[in-house]
């Protein structure tokens, strides 16, 4: 009977290393759930982040004005966003 390798990992550099790229993931992730608040301030509560696929960041908006209004700051936002990672990985808020 031969057993399936579920893994493609062949030793604990090779783990760690993928670990070491979720974890990076993970922390921009909890960082940038405690900056939104911090950083929008009142506007925060019309905008919800819902999730994150590459550098995109999907936000729900509760109304039409604060759907224009994050239209209109978008630019501002990601650079003021940005500022708080080491590298700058948020390319673009798109509203769903």
């Amino acid at each position: 009977m031969k057993i399936k390798r579920e893994f493609n990992w062949h030793n604990s550099s090779e783990l760690t290393k993928n670990y070491c790229r979720l974890n990076l993931k993970l922390n921009y992730l909890i960082l940038l759930e405690n900056l939104w608040p911090l950083i929008l301030k009142n506007r925060a509560k019309f905008w919800e982040l819902d999730s994150v696929k590459g550098g995109t960041v999907f936000v729900k908006v509760k109304s039409s004005p604060a759907r224009h209004e994050l239209l209109l700051k978008e630019k501002e936002i990601i650079k003021e966003l940005n500022k708080k990672f080491e590298k700058p990985w948020i390319k673009k808020i798109s509203i769903i």
